[in-house]
């Protein structure tokens, strides 16, 4: 595990089928949590440079999603049912009563599915390239057959944590838009290859779960309109994982939401272009503490 930032303490919730390590920071003002993506991500790898940006003025929580990071072993299958109990389960040990929300990707689908479930719970929500929000992916079939061959999975895995060029070549192409030097590119490739050395496959139970023959299982595109608190999409411009368009059609469906598309920017810009994600992040959860 590479070492969290200074002020983030790591500590670890037992439940019946596994543990879920979180690391936390931030002594005083409301709660946020920070939900990370599917494949090979987990909480240090998306948030490691936004815990400390919003801890100045919050208490944050960052746990590694069921069957990730330090949430291994993890006993049935992380679906997306079972993260959003697992969640209101965090937040009830956790003391939290309500909180906002941030998540990317695969923690985009928990958050948008846990809000709709418990309204109450969540005061705003940021969803950043978003899984969970249209009816069909794009090369659909090619997706779904993808997650099913377990030999593709488990390779992937075994290769990318033995070779870095290959990490980076990857994390360049599907992450990131390959048009100028990412901060701290190889870091992260440190990481994404010490998470593929644990896992048994590149793909999440969520990713597996959610992808149906020929549509999607988990779709929360049509109770978007149901969302009653505040909600921002951050979505780069060149992410090649989720299209723009789903934020864009997302957000029309929203009242009041909010979307800033960020140039020059793939599925990570939380890593790729730090330093402006955290800027809209940070306006967005101060303005409604």
């Amino acid at each position: 595990m590479t070492a969290p930032p200074q002020g983030v303490e790591v500590d670890h919730v037992e439940f019946p089928a596994g543990k879920i390590r979180y690391y936390r920071s931030g002594a005083s003002g409301p709660a946020i949590v920070l939900l990370h993506g599917g494949g090979l991500d987990n909480a240090m790898l998306s948030w490691r440079h936004a815990i400390p940006v919003l801890a100045a003025d919050h208490r944050v929580y960052v746990p590694d999603l069921p069957g990730q990071g330090g949430s291994l072993p993890w006993h049935g299958r992380a679906n997306q049912r079972t993260c959003e109990e697992v969640l209101r389960w965090l937040l009830d040990a956790w003391g939290v009563r309500d909180t906002m929300i941030v998540g990317l990707s695969l923690g985009g689908s928990i958050a948008t599915g846990f809000t709709l479930r418990h309204p109450r719970r969540v005061r705003g929500l940021v969803l950043v390239g978003s899984g969970g929000l249209v009816a069909r992916l794009d090369r659909h079939l090619l997706s779904y057959l993808a997650t099913r061959v377990d030999l593709i999975g488990t390779t992937g895995a075994k290769l990318l944590a033995r070779h870095r060029g290959l990490a980076r070549r990857m994390l360049a192409k599907r992450l990131f838009t390959g048009d100028r030097p990412v901060p701290d590119l190889e870091s992260i490739v440190d990481e994404v290859a010490a998470e593929a050395a644990q896992r048994d496959s590149v793909f999440a139970d969520w990713q597996r779960d959610s992808l149906g023959r020929r549509a999607m299982r988990v779709n929360h595109g049509p109770h978007l309109d149901q969302l009653r608190c505040p909600v921002m999409f951050i979505h780069g411009e060149q992410d090649s994982v989720v299209p723009v368009s789903s934020s864009r059609q997302a957000a029309t469906a929203i009242s009041g939401a909010q979307l800033h598309v960020i140039p020059g920017a793939g599925h990570w810009p939380n890593r790729e272009k730090p330093n402006e994600f955290n800027a809209l992040l940070r306006e967005f959860v101060n303005a409604r503490a």
